[in-house]
């Protein structure tokens, strides 16, 4: 296949070349655009706390991130335009509107923000000197384009190429920004990396007394459950989740077993009441009426001949709003589905009917009531004990530690415990 350039072909291009190469032009400054702006507006904010770029930058940024499909499709219908100029932002750009996985829960900062704007900067950079190597200037003419052959075969391969590279990209994609975004809202407690998942454990201080915070999912390996319960020390006092229902306002079993099963894994409620329960009868513990809390399960007997003291300290349905309530039982039914398909439908159906507002209602109730609940309690017991082990879901985690920094603890040690290895689940 010849590949020509000859500015005597310019003459000769359609129409449609010469418009393409506006357009690819176009966008390849528009990127850079939205990269120096952003740059720009960052080190603004970072140095001097102006704001001044922030409207134009979204707007620019905007209309960069929309553009990047017709790009794309640019791409695949026009073969001449060289790829290894136009792929590199346009990667960018669809990798960044996705939340930069999986460096997504890092962001935030003003130096990791900065780093990424400066990245897309880079990317600009690199393209328009290829641009200048390839033609001396600093733009493509439809001149420098080559004569390509056989056009309909390049495209009928290049759309079967997209399409399985979009078949294979966007699952991933997917896959990566919904761990960054578990990685960011749980503040590092649950961490994804190239081996499994990972939960995090923080050791605070204060006054001789030792408090550990563990990040835990809700299905895992049965050794990341046995292991975490079998180092709790005699004495400690464990403050364990659970949402009881004593006027059974729920109607049914909120269960991750059927989910677990499928994944070959263990749901947490049952190793963890294998473990409360697994000794000889016990002393209950009851932990008063702030919370309505109930009594507390024994844990088995250790060697030294002393257990440590369990205490529920969380919430029952009852004290939950309508909205929350409601909220609870679709997703036990979604749980409790007999098919992906059917899951994925009451799923579709329950995103329709609740509004922001709702949710905005139940996350305060899932996560901030219970932690107050959970607090209270905290405030209440501690003094008693110089251990105290607290294995909440990984979400509530950094309010609990934020809640603690405040009554004067301070962080001693950080560690990551092993929570899921992909390889266990195949």
């Amino acid at each position: 296949m010849a590949e020509v350039k000859s500015d005597a072909l310019a003459g000769r291009r359609s129409q449609f070349l010469a418009i393409a190469t506006l357009l690819a032009n176009a966008y390849l400054f528009a990127f850079g655009l939205d990269g120096g702006i952003s740059t720009l507006d960052e080190a603004l904010k970072g140095l001097w706390q102006i704001g001044a770029l922030s409207a134009i930058r979204e707007a620019v940024a905007i209309a960069v991130l929309f553009a990047a499909v017709p790009m794309l499709l640019l791409l695949v219908f026009v073969p001449h335009l060289p790829k290894r100029v136009f792929l590199p932002p346009l990667v960018f750009v669809l990798w960044a509107g996705l939340g930069a996985p999986p460096f997504a829960f890092r962001q935030g900062t003003p130096l990791a923000s900065f780093l990424l704007c400066a990245s897309q900067l880079a990317v600009f950079l690199f393209a328009t000197a290829l641009v200048k190597r390839r033609t001396g200037r600093w733009h493509l003419a439809v001149s420098d384009l080559p004569v390509k052959t056989h056009l309909l075969r390049r495209v009928l391969l290049a759309v079967v190429a997209t399409l399985a590279i979009v078949l294979v990209a966007l699952p991933l994609l997917g896959a990566a920004l919904l761990a960054a975004t578990v990685e960011r809202q749980t503040d590092g407690y649950i961490r994804f990396t190239a081996r499994g998942i990972e939960a995090g454990e923080t050791v605070l201080e204060k006054e001789g007394r030792t408090v550990r915070l563990v990040g835990m999912i809700h299905i895992g390996e049965r050794a990341f459950y046995e292991n975490l319960f079998a180092g709790i020390p005699p004495r400690a006092l464990v403050l364990v989740e659970g949402v009881s229902d004593e006027q059974g306002r729920l109607k049914g079993e909120f269960s991750y077993r059927r989910l677990a099963r499928a994944l070959g894994l263990e749901e947490q409620v049952e190793v963890q009441s294998a473990w409360m329960s697994g000794g000889a009868a016990g002393q209950a513990v009851q932990a008063g009426q702030a919370g309505k809390m109930a009594s507390a399960a024994a844990a088995p007997v250790p060697s030294g001949g002393q257990r440590p003291v369990i205490m529920r300290a969380d919430v029952d349905v009852s004290d939950l709003s309508d909205p929350t309530i409601s909220f609870l039982r679709e997703v036990g039914a979604i749980y409790g589905s007999h098919s992906l398909l059917e899951a994925f439908r009451r799923l579709d159906a329950m995103s329709k009917r609740f509004s922001e507002k709702d949710l905005s209602t139940v996350y305060a109730d899932l996560i901030d009531r219970r932690n107050a609940a959970l607090i209270a309690v905290f405030d209440r017991e501690a003094q008693g004990h110089d251990v105290i082990v607290i294995p909440w879901g990984a979400e509530h985690m950094p309010g609990i530690e934020k809640a603690l920094r405040e009554r004067g603890y301070e962080v001693r040690s950080r560690r990551v415990l092993d929570a899921v290895r992909y390889a266990s689940l195949f």
